[in-house]
């Protein structure tokens, strides 16, 4: 039998035994072109995670907080989901991780220098731009830089805004986040991209205390977008815009 009719045989039996369909809460953060805050528009990862609860009847509502405190609360709470969030060592303990979406590369953009891997970084950038709470904070302190080196600044425009000001030496980020946000506000000005020096899986993720029929009804959905190519069409319709 074929993988994909296995996972419509598994999908079809949860849901016959499957809670009643409501509104499922969602922790989210506007991080284009991962995530966004329209549940028309909402992103890579935030298309492919809708499409799964709407394909299993539920209804989403997308939350947003500081991403540190988003974390907690979905962490701490009971079925709540979180999105995007990246699989690291130190998280993955604390959370149910239900669906892999996509990988995602990282990378030190610049306005002046390239910088293609972390030694390089280290030695020659005095002020490094990560988002609060995001996994960049997490993989330079990880790779031992220095306190003094990081600077942890709202996640948004806002850091792009803080680069071309020439308040921080580089942007440490998701390079598709990077090249988004700099393309929207600095058209005419070039970014200059380092080598990918990480990569991470993306994943809906959600509380420890989630209803284990339902975790397993949107992995199995997720993988069937995955299957169907609906997934990198989506990447595809987002990063490389006709």
């Amino acid at each position: 039998m074929r993988p994909m009719l296995v996972l419509l045989l598994l999908l079809n039996t949860l849901q016959s035994s499957s809670l009643h369909a409501d509104t499922v809460t969602i922790y989210s953060i506007d991080a284009p072109p991962l995530t966004m805050l329209n549940p028309k528009l909402a992103g890579i990862v935030g298309d492919v995670v809708i499409e799964a609860f709407t394909r299993l009847g539920h209804k989403v509502s997308l939350q947003e907080v500081p991403w540190k405190r988003a974390q907690r609360i979905t962490s701490e709470g009971e079925n709540l989901f979180i999105m995007p969030l990246a699989l690291l060592p130190a998280r993955e303990e604390h959370f149910t991780w239900v669906a892999y979406i996509m990988d995602l590369e990282r990378s030190f953009a610049t306005t002046e220098q390239r910088i293609n891997n972390y030694q390089q970084a280290k030695n020659q950038l005095d002020k490094i731009g990560v988002g609060q709470g995001s996994a960049q904070t997490q993989i330079l302190q990880d790779e031992l830089f220095d306190d003094s080196q990081i600077v942890e600044l709202k996640i948004g425009p806002a850091t792009a805004k803080m680069l071309q000001l020439g308040r921080i030496d580089a942007w440490f980020n998701g390079t598709p986040e990077s090249i988004w946000y700099w393309n929207q506000q600095f058209p005419e000005q070039t970014l200059i991209i380092g080598d990918p020096v990480a990569s991470n899986l993306l994943f809906l993720a959600a509380s420890k205390k989630t209803d284990p029929k339902l975790v397993q009804q949107v992995a199995i959905q997720v993988q069937l977008l995955h299957d169907e190519g609906f997934v990198e069409k989506t990447k595809q319709r987002y990063l490389n815009p006709q």
